[in-house]
């Protein structure tokens, strides 16, 4: 599931959508991203009459979401809350929803005036729904019927809003802290879908999928119940199985390398001489002495250390 997704899905959302309907008397939508999706609760009774009778039309409709559309990519672009005049000149909002520096998710409200539209506001704003090919008149009453909201009741709704965008952004993780049974589980998954797939390319959306959690919470479970990041806990288990290779075969660094995942004979050495401090090559060769060594040691009938002393500890 997708966070995006996730979000859509979250306990309490419709309760924060309510409360800024009936604190500021706005319709709050939950948007995606790239702005193709979005979520509403109980849309016809709360739109502005303006905003709703203009998008009746699909001309009307085009004309809106092109300007939202260009919103959207500003305020994705930038990670920044927006405040903004439509094409009609009504003030909207913009608040992205941040989850470790990607943008998920877009709050976006408004559709107000500043204050009492004047006769000058709405020519204003007729020119360009004729201009779009819309029939103006129908609309002439309800423009002054939107929502009038000063500066100072938007600033504390901007306020609302991010508070709201960052429970939205912190949601997973309560839930994760609330169920750690669970979070085992989803950690139990993780590692059993890594050990199968060692030899093939591992992403973390693939890893994540098998867990049934986000990318991010996968993160902060590999973070914290294993003390490293995902990326790093594969290629241990794939050096890991390098070394088994090297040591039980006598297959050639570069078919170990694809055999434990590697995608690269250099990438194979570049990582195992960070992890174990020599090169794949030389590790063999000591693994290979070591136990050559042992063998013969078994064959002498070495006896410990200590001069025969049976109280001396072996060493």
């Amino acid at each position: 599931m997708n966070p995006f997704d996730q979000l859509t899905a979250t306990p309490g959302l419709r309760n924060l959508s309510d409360l800024a309907w009936r604190l500021f008397g706005i319709n709050l939508a939950l948007v995606s991203p790239e702005g193709k999706r979005v979520v509403m609760f109980e849309t016809e009774k709360r739109y502005q009459p303006f905003c709703y009778a203009l998008e009746q039309s699909a001309a009307g409709r085009a004309l809106c979401a092109m300007c939202d559309q260009n919103r959207f990519l500003e305020a994705r672009r930038g990670a920044q809350v927006l405040r903004y005049r439509c094409h009609a000149g009504l003030t909207e909002f913009v608040v992205p929803v941040i989850r470790d520096g990607e943008v998920i998710a877009l709050l976006q409200c408004g559709q107000v005036h500043d204050r009492a539209p004047t006769e000058a506001e709405w020519r204003t704003a007729r020119r360009g729904l004729v201009q779009a090919g819309i029939d103006a008149k129908p609309l002439r009453k309800l423009f002054g019927k939107n929502r009038v909201m000063t500066p100072e009741r938007q600033d504390d709704l901007l306020h609302l809003l991010e508070l709201i965008a960052n429970r939205l952004a912190h949601a997973d993780e309560h839930r994760l802290r609330a169920e750690p049974g669970r979070m085992q589980m989803q950690l139990g998954r993780a590692v059993t879908f890594i050990e199968s797939h060692l030899a093939q390319r591992l992403t973390l959306p693939m890893v994540a999928r098998a867990a049934n959690v986000s990318t991010r919470s996968l993160m902060r479970l590999f973070q914290r119940e294993i003390g490293t990041r995902v990326i790093e806990f594969i290629l241990r288990r794939r050096v890991a199985r390098a070394r088994e290779l090297l040591q039980r075969t006598d297959h050639t660094c570069s078919e170990i390398a694809f055999e434990s995942g590697f995608g690269s004979v250099q990438h194979f050495n570049r990582i195992f001489r960070r992890l174990e401090d020599m090169s794949p090559r030389r590790w063999r060769q000591q693994a290979i002495s070591s136990r050559a060594g042992g063998l013969a040691g078994s064959a002498r009938g070495d006896r410990p250390a200590g001069n025969g002393d049976p109280n001396v500890a072996r060493q």
